[in-house]
């Protein structure tokens, strides 16, 4: 995918886009493992996933023109492990707690620099559920694009949890050793 300018509805999100006003969308999706599941494993899958979408490797940058376009390019710098984190909550109510942890990594903008999205792993207690927590900007996808992004993550990450198996290709561009 080489370079190519956002669609008008597209380029109205990312610039109308403030600290106050953060054009992203997120889905927080909640798994429950089987034992053994660990988080290495799943934080591999959703690198190698993330990696293998075209689109996710992409940054926004500016163009000549049209003045005050913006074009996609593809980020030649790109390290999966610096969009994806993994953070544990404490022991307790797991529900509220990444709900309410989703909520505020939620308000949090999205740096400007590099592909428009982060993935969050949320872990509990060890063998307790997990949930992952996936923000895109609203330029780089909504609707059936959100969807499309989603289904190519989250398809690997339930075969992880135990919910059943799948067989996938390689992605484009497997990821360095984890963690960072």
């Amino acid at each position: 995918m080489g370079t190519e300018l956002l669609a008008p509805l597209d380029l109205a999100f990312w610039h109308l886009e403030s600290d106050a006003h953060p054009m992203h969308l997120g889905a927080l999706a909640v798994f429950a493992p089987t034992p053994g599941t660990a988080p290495e494993r799943i934080l591999h899958v959703l690198a190698t996933r993330a990696a293998a979408v075209p689109r996710l490797r992409m940054r926004v940058r500016d163009v000549l023109l049209p003045v005050g376009g913006k074009a996609w390019t593809a980020d030649k710098d790109f390290d999966v492990r610096r969009h994806i984190s993994h953070v544990v909550v404490d022991d307790g109510d797991f529900m509220a707690q990444a709900g309410r942890l989703a909520g505020e990594l939620m308000e949090r903008p999205l740096g400007r620099g590099l592909p428009p999205w982060r993935m969050y792993l949320i872990g509990g207690p060890a063998g307790g559920p997990f949930a992952v927590l996936v923000k895109l900007h609203h330029a780089l996808a909504d609707g059936m694009r959100a969807v499309a992004i989603g289904a190519g993550i989250f398809d690997e990450i339930a075969a992880v949890a135990g919910a059943r198996t799948t067989a996938r290709g390689r992605p484009a561009v497997p990821p360095r050793s984890w963690p960072p």
